[in-house]
């Protein structure tokens, strides 16, 4: 039996509504306990505010190094000085010499270094991001990408390497130039991170270092992307003010007959058209039906027809300069039915009351336990569909923390700080039947964490059902 890390973590009123998996975990005495992807019992307490804390007033204008100012570059170099300076810090506290980074979006944020290649699973691109400065940060790259390396990045020492070779002797060398092949190197190892490497590659990294210590640095890295800077909230502005003025068009051209591609096509049109970004990282909307496709949410557009009766939900947004869209809205074609105006309305509450308990200082769980209440007072705490109302945002759809399930959820201990990104979206379905033919009840807001409470940055295209007549 596959068991999903969404599967073990609901609570266990809604997985009896299921009946196998409850009994599966009480007769394997599971029930209760967190599990990461690989079956092993999960932290769900890290000290992020802990880490979080260690970088207060730290902008990098203290940061001495050698820089280039590529004339492409995404942001001014104070920017990267800003994040390479709250990695020092963090590389300090947990004594990493350091980070050995290979997945796109970690490159990215502290390189600058742009590239459609990443889509290639041929081709590795590394970046060394030593702690101490004087050392220098060095970026390895394939020969047909030194001119994307010029022209995007901030950093000098570049390794350019020959296309048809493996990048892991470079590495390797590039290491011992620096004289860290005896140190604590970080890698991208832990929970919510991904290596850009075959596992043959890692294996011939381990053998090539046999006296390094190499570790993860999964929370050194999420917890210096958490807290958001104003330039990185500017993008997070756009992208939103691109997705919803995409989303009210594609409600707006909403027709019997008309197909979820056609729907998408207009979607992906629109956002193109207002500047979303074109990369390796594509804008995404997931265009979901019901009853026509029950239960599908987080789909791909299918050729299914809309017809009156039909609730649409639009999922996800555009990409603006890296930094990604996550919200939902939804229409019906023709007027919906009492219950389904009904529950929509409570999902509306539940998402209201969760944005008004957004505030510095409460827990994620405060978020939760806020957005689950208004489920409890309508009796409908049952249907429930998954236990976190929300998640945090950036480069990344899904990033930490998640506003989730105190003492259960990774990451629900975490407090909110000025600067961090989320969206709130919590879910009721099923109370029609159990396969959720009305429909799924949510709505999706994204909010930037304010000095004194939030800012809700999905606000020009209402929550409210969107209702086009026929």
């Amino acid at each position: 039996m596959h068991i999903s890390i969404y599967e073990i973590g609901v609570r266990h009123h809604v997985i009896s509504r299921e009946g196998v998996l409850l009994g599966f975990f009480q007769r394997w005495g599971y029930a209760g306990k967190k599990y990461n992807a690989e079956g092993l019992i999960m932290n769900s307490s890290p000290d992020f505010n802990g880490k979080l804390n260690l970088l207060d007033g730290i902008d990098g204008s203290a940061l001495r190094l050698s820089a280039d100012d590529p004339q492409f570059a995404e942001f001014p170099i104070s920017e990267y000085r800003r994040r390479y300076a709250r990695a020092i810090r963090l590389m300090e506290e947990f004594d990493f010499d350091a980070l050995l980074l290979t997945h796109e979006l970690n490159v990215r944020y502290f390189s600058g270094y742009l590239s459609i290649l990443w889509e290639s699973r041929f081709r590795s691109l590394v970046l060394i991001l030593p702690r101490n400065p004087k050392t220098g940060p060095t970026l390895l790259v394939p020969g047909q990408e030194a001119g994307n390396a010029f022209g995007t990045s901030w950093i000098p020492d570049r390794v350019i390497y020959p296309d048809q070779e493996n990048i892991v002797p470079y590495v390797i060398e590039a290491v011992h130039d620096k004289g860290l092949q005896t140190g604590r190197l970080g890698m991208e190892l832990g929970f919510g991170q991904r290596v850009g490497m075959t596992q043959e590659d890692i294996g011939r990294l381990y053998e090539g270092l046999p006296e390094a210590d190499i570790k993860s640095a999964t929370e050194v890295i999420q917890t210096v992307r958490m807290i958001k800077s104003s330039q990185e909230i500017e993008r997070v502005r756009k992208a939103c003010d691109i997705s919803q003025r995409a989303v009210a068009e594609g409600f707006s051209s909403l027709h019997e007959g008309m197909t979820e591609k056609e729907l998408g096509a207009v979607l992906g049109a629109a956002m193109f058209r207002e500047g979303a970004e074109l990369s390796s990282r594509p804008s995404m909307m997931n265009v979901s039906s019901f009853p026509g496709r029950p239960k599908m949410v987080n789909a791909l557009a299918s050729d299914h027809a809309l017809c009156r009766g039909d609730v649409v939900m639009i999922d996800g947004g555009a990409v603006y300069g890296g930094y990604a869209t996550d919200f939902i809205r939804q229409a019906f074609l023709g007027p919906p039915t009492d219950d389904q105006r009904r529950w929509f309305d409570v999902a509306i509450e539940a998402n209201n009351a969760c944005i008004d308990a957004v505030k510095p200082g409460v827990s994620c769980a405060d978020v939760y336990e806020a957005g689950i209440g208004v489920f409890e007072r309508h009796g409908l705490v049952d249907y429930n569909c998954i236990n976190i109302v929300g998640h945090a945002v950036g480069m990344e759809v899904h990033e930490l923390p998640w506003l989730g399930e105190r003492g259960v959820v990774y990451s629900s201990n975490t407090r909110l700080e000025p600067g961090m990104v989320f969206c709130v979206e919590p879910v009721i379905a099923g109370m029609d039947g159990p396969e959720w033919l009305a429909g799924v009840f949510m709505v999706e807001d994204k909010l930037l964490v304010t000095e004194n409470g939030c800012e809700v940055l999905t606000n020009s295209l209402s929550k409210e059902l969107w209702i086009q007549e026929l």
